[in-house]
């Protein structure tokens, strides 16, 4: 063989050498960037995921948070309205006329006592509140 054919085979050679080491350098390359795709791809899914998750559970705790005001609301209606009865109950003439009285039996005998009209509202306002509730069935 003569130097130029050894020189043109040994070129062929490294050529042949150099397209496979392309090869497969793209080939790896390829698959780096689709493993890197796909590893993104998971972990944007589960970003998402937790997110949404994070999202439903801030809308349920709006929602409650929303619902136990209201219902804190109401509550605070239903009191100031009770209060107001209690009042205009307290301000009727002929209870006025009256007095509140009760008689205590003793083992002496009875007498007649004032109530105090604070302590009678005090005691009357759970059974209001309670009679309200059967009424409107809440």
């Amino acid at each position: 063989m003569s130097l130029d054919k050894i020189l043109q085979r040994i070129r062929e050679d490294a050529e042949a050498e150099a397209a496979r080491i392309i090869d497969e350098s793209k080939k790896k390359a390829e698959e780096i960037k689709e493993n890197a795709r796909r590893e993104a791809s998971e972990v944007s899914e589960a970003l998402k995921k937790e997110i949404e998750r994070g999202a439903q559970l801030e809308a349920s705790r709006l929602l409650t948070q929303a619902r136990l005001e209201g219902k804190l609301r109401l509550l605070s209606r239903k009191k100031e309205l009770i209060e107001q009865v209690l009042d205009r109950a307290f301000q009727n003439e002929s209870l006025i006329q009256k007095g509140l009285k009760k008689e205590v039996v003793l083992k002496e005998g009875r007498r007649e006592e004032s109530f105090d009209q604070e302590k009678l509202k005090e005691e009357l306002r759970p059974l209001l509140e309670s009679y309200i509730a059967k009424v409107l069935k809440i």
